[in-house]
């Protein structure tokens, strides 16, 4: 659980940074780290979607063992 909660802070703060980092570029090196930012946010929401799925897969087999 505490995975799940680190992998969306880390989302978060990265999607937050990378928007202001775009909306206060002032030239193309801070537009690169505002458009980076948003790229490493998205990668943790999709890593924690894939976190959620197998978690789900685990409970199931747990409750299911022989199917």
């Amino acid at each position: 659980m505490t995975v799940n909660r680190v992998t969306a802070g880390v989302g978060v703060v990265t999607l937050v940074l990378g928007v202001i980092l775009l909306i206060a570029a002032g030239g193309l090196g801070l537009w690169l780290a505002g458009v980076a930012l948003l790229g490493l946010s998205g990668i943790a929401f999709v890593a924690l979607v894939f976190l959620r799925v197998g978690e789900g897969e685990e409970q199931d087999r747990l409750r299911n063992p022989r199917g």
